[in-house]
């Protein structure tokens, strides 16, 4: 009876070991997971520091000499938001690696600053998910987009998706907006594409329920899209910041973030933009 006893135990203890290091193994590859940095897309000889801009590449002879002119920002928060003083990102070679990588977003002050990539080629909206701009699984994916917005960030509401991650990467940091302090005294996103900056104003930050917001809502129908704006400038939770003196209209362009909460299964963090300026790099 001993001997039985003695024997169940070791092949517990067996057993025990093989979770305990097969838990290990998976977390220590949880938190070594490889977070994409501007710096690694840098053009060669370039810096990577943000007060300066380089250019990522020698001028096309054959390009026209002037662009078409943008029109100028009238937003009174111009003013007020950080200022992109630009940092490299090398477009082309993020392309060579994947023709999926349209755009990065960095937004100050947060551990945000990576590429942004949408799954055209395979239709699967739901491959970055799980999957880095290597096209390699990854448990933290890719900041991603899905096929419902095109990909010149012009849609009135433009969706991006990211994880939020126990090492604090990818879309964690955006739970920093939750803090009043924190969301007073940081505004903005920048979006980068291969030749223009976005800035956003952030101006609500809220949770929400885990519904498709693209399939959800028809936002080419005016009064649909005007109640919307409203619902983001009062978000009916107890939870939830608003930037005073926001004014939105038909004319504005919304970015929002969307990430996992600490909470329910079920619920989102959304953090909204609202386009300020659109400028040539």
């Amino acid at each position: 009876m001993k001997n039985k006893r003695k024997t169940s135990w070791i092949a517990v203890l067996v057993v025990s070991i093989a979770v305990l290091t097969v838990g290990s193994f998976f977390l220590i590859r949880y938190f070594q997971q490889k977070n994409v940095s501007h710096t690694d897309f840098a053009p060669t000889g370039a810096t990577t520091d943000y007060a300066t801009k380089e250019p990522t590449e020698a001028p096309d002879p054959n390009a026209p000499t002037e662009r078409p002119t943008l029109p100028k920002s009238t937003s009174p928060w111009v003013d007020k938001v950080a200022q992109f003083s630009g940092f490299n990102v090398d477009f082309n070679e993020l392309n060579e690696i994947n023709t999926d990588v349209y755009a990065w977003i960095y937004i100050p002050n947060t551990n945000v600053d990576y590429p942004v990539a949408q799954s055209i080629a395979d239709r699967d909206d739901s491959f970055y998910l799980s999957h880095n701009i290597y096209r390699q699984y990854q448990f933290s994916g890719t900041i991603y987009s899905e096929v419902q917005n095109h990909i010149d960030f012009h849609d009135r509401v433009t969706v991006l998706y990211g994880h939020n991650m126990l090492n604090g990467s990818m879309f964690a940091s955006l739970h920093n907006f939750e803090d009043q302090s924190f969301f007073d005294e940081n505004n903005t996103i920048f979006i980068l594409t291969k030749d223009r900056v976005f800035t956003y104003l952030v101006y609500s930050v809220y949770t929400y329920d885990d519904r498709h917001i693209l399939n959800s809502f028809h936002f080419e129908d005016d009064k649909v899209f005007r109640s919307y704006l409203d619902d983001t400038l009062d978000p009916h939770t107890y939870s939830g910041l608003v930037r005073k003196g926001v004014k939105l209209d038909l004319n504005s362009k919304i970015l929002t973030l969307s990430t996992c909460t600490n909470g329910a299964a079920n619920t989102r963090l959304l953090v909204q933009g609202v386009l300020i300026d659109e400028q040539y790099r």
